[in-house]
């Protein structure tokens, strides 16, 4: 039996590693999908696709003028390479949940380098963005 701690222990990581990527890979499909309605304008279509975290405190016009005024005078988005992404399960003044915090080095039209930081939430089983910063 002892004999056999490594290999279940080996089978254990393996799949829980698959589950991570798998959950990370979804996550980062929502993020993406969002980040391109947010970058076409479509605000609705982005607002509609986001977290009730998100969506209780801003209307789809509310988040149309706060990205307008952060991204103001950047242009268009001309390239954008996921840097990080860490797994959470909790984040300040959010309930208790799956989170996941993706980091973005962006270049812009008239800025080559910034960073977004977008945290999808799982919800209801469905990746949903509930926060987007630049800097």
């Amino acid at each position: 039996m002892p004999k056999l701690m490594p290999l279940i222990a080996a089978i254990l990581l393996y799949f829980f590693s698959a589950s991570a990527h798998s959950q990370t890979d979804e996550a980062e499909a929502a993020v993406l999908a969002w980040l391109e309605a947010i970058d076409s304008g479509q605000f609705e279509q982005a607002w509609e696709t986001s977290s009730s975290i998100l969506q209780v405190p801003l209307s789809s016009s509310m988040l149309a003028r706060t990205v307008n005024a952060a991204r103001r005078d950047f242009g268009a988005v001309e390239s954008r390479r996921r840097v990080r992404v860490i797994l959470e399960t909790s984040m300040p003044g959010a309930p208790i949940g799956d989170y996941a915090v993706f980091t973005f080095q962006t270049q812009f039209e008239n800025k080559p380098q910034i960073t977004e930081t977008i945290t999808p939430h799982l919800e209801e089983g469905a990746w949903r963005v509930s926060g987007y910063y630049i800097n």
